[in-house]
């Protein structure tokens, strides 16, 4: 999140709430499972009480519109400096159908190079003491990390931190923290660190394969499971499916609407469609979500994503096996959809699956030799 965002304190209304959820149940666009999460700033500034109603709303609304059986999860994504007793109590109350997400890098170095807060004073025992309440409560969190340059130089220590942890944890994934135009040394990157990237996803993998007990890391389990998957049909890709339109859908405190991706504000090549929204699809007080769904804007965003696609598709030989969520990017950094590969694709997706392909067939090579000589 940008400086300017952080600053913002406005809240989402009861009044948002309840017109998109009336609106996303009525029209008949919601899945079988939803998954409603808070995140992008930090949702605990505001009360508990504050999301026992707006998920008592949700599930009411739910109940009262939705036209098919839906389940409905929830899920918070915070950064643990404001745990305390009473959100506990919120945690436990919620526990059937809340997840919680926990934000930390690991070490305190590594924690705080990044994470500070507006005076410039570090976080990371204010997060671990935010973590703490939740053991002793018995609540499973997930763990979500940021990884940068210095995290890259010490995959045992981070590793052995949430290794540390992991009776507690639902759950564990890292995100590579970088901007290839940063001009700070430890977030900046480039296609040239394609090997640095690739040996710390190795060193990883080869940490967990001798670890004395498992320990998951989504990134490795998803990616492996992305290649060891059947064939796709046509239109069925895993590329295809991170960007297929409505299947996230984001609404800010201002009732704006956006899809493709998970976190897309209106801020995001605003003047791209030369009506200052970005890729917004309108705002739910003015537009119902059905005639969103055939407006001609959204029409010629699907076109750039199919533009996007195809150009991947026929350029790139490790799109089978890619999560896709990168046209944004392609365009930002390349100024076209029809650009092909960006630093983002070759340290988030070509060398992590190079490193998976090199474990697995090192496992492979390993079993095989030890099935030959008994």
């Amino acid at each position: 999140m940008s400086p300017e965002s952080r600053r913002i304190k406005s809240s989402m209304s009861a009044d948002i709430i309840d017109r998109f959820f009336t609106d996303l149940f009525q029209c008949g666009l919601a899945a079988r499972e939803v998954t409603v999460l808070w995140h992008s700033g930090e949702p605990l500034v505001l009360p508990p009480s504050y999301y026992d109603d707006a998920i008592a709303r949700i599930l009411r609304l739910k109940d009262a519109f939705a036209s098919h059986d839906i389940s409905i999860k929830f899920g918070i994504q915070t950064n643990g400096v404001l745990i305390n007793d009473a959100w506990c109590n919120f945690f436990v109350r919620h526990a059937s159908h809340l997840e919680v997400g926990v934000s930390c890098d690991g070490p305190d170095d590594l924690h705080d190079m990044f994470r500070v807060n507006w005076n410039g004073r570090s976080t990371h025992a204010q997060t671990i003491r935010g973590m703490d309440p939740l053991n002793s409560n018995g609540i499973k969190y997930k763990l979500i990390a940021v990884v940068n340059r210095q995290t890259l130089r010490e995959p045992e220590r981070f590793y052995r931190f949430f290794f540390e942890r992991r009776e507690q944890l639902s759950g564990f994934h890292f995100n590579i923290l970088a901007d290839s135009n940063s001009s700070h040394p430890d977030l900046s990157y480039s296609k040239d660190d394609r090997t640095m990237y690739y040996s710390f996803y190795s060193r990883l993998l080869e940490i967990c394969r001798t670890s004395i007990e498992p320990f998951e890391i989504l990134n490795f389990t998803q990616g492996a499971a992305r290649i060891l998957a059947p064939k796709k049909e046509p239109g069925h890709s895993f590329f295809e499916q991170a960007t297929a339109p409505f299947g996230a859908l984001n609404v800010d405190t201002s009732g704006n609407i956006t899809t493709f991706y998970a976190g897309l504000s209106v801020d995001t090549l605003r003047d791209l469609y030369g009506d200052g929204l970005g890729l917004s699809l309108g705002n739910i007080f003015d537009i119902p979500l059905t005639e969103m769904t055939k407006s001609k804007k959204l029409k010629r965003m699907m076109k750039d994503f199919d533009l996007s696609k195809r150009a991947c598709q026929k350029s790139c030989e490790y799109f089978s096996v890619c999560p896709g969520g990168f046209d944004i990017l392609k365009k930002q950094a390349l100024g076209s959809f029809e650009s092909s590969e960006t630093v983002e694709c070759v340290i988030h997706v070509k060398a992590l699956v190079d490193a998976l392909l090199d474990d697995i067939q090192n496992h492979v090579t390993r079993t095989s030799g030890s099935l030959a000589s008994a």
